[in-house]
């Protein structure tokens, strides 16, 4: 597959809603800081953040999902943030159109029903959506100062 196929593939907007649609699952009150909402893709299209995030847990914490080798790879994703902000605002646009999203200071799925991973079959697929999840639990437990203090 060449790479015009693989980024039509990965940078899909149904694609990349679900992401946020994960993150959002797996935040705390199904909320998420505005401003955070533009490092999920970035964060989980590295290769090292998403499987060190896999290998994390709903209860792991931003100080345990920061380790050296992340530290590393988290100057790489700054510097891809103006590239990624397109395609979250499209996921952003997709997502809205299909779930009950509140936009303000936070980003709110007002959605009853419980948001999981857990029940996809594509495996390589259910390991995005469960470090999409697991990135949405640990964004919410940090006030979100600490956070951008440490990106």
């Amino acid at each position: 597959m060449n790479i015009a196929k693989t980024e039509k593939i990965l940078f899909n907007p149904l694609f990349t809603s679900k992401l946020l649609l994960m993150t959002l699952g797996g935040a705390k009150n199904n909320q998420l800081k505005m401003e955070l909402i533009y490092y999920v893709l970035p964060l989980i299209y590295n290769d090292t953040i998403k499987n060190k995030l896999v290998r994390s847990t709903a209860k792991s914490t931003f100080n345990t999902f920061l380790n050296s080798e992340v530290k590393v790879e988290l100057i790489v994703v700054e510097t891809l943030l103006a590239n990624y902000r397109t395609k979250t605002k499209e996921a952003l646009i997709t997502l809205s159109n299909i779930y009950n999203i509140e936009f303000s200071k936070y980003i709110i799925l007002k959605e009853e029903q419980k948001i999981t991973y857990s029940e996809e079959k594509n495996p390589i697929l259910k390991e995005y959506y469960k470090a999409a999840f697991n990135l949405g639990a640990i964004l919410s437990k940090e006030d979100y100062k600490k956070i951008f203090f440490n990106l």
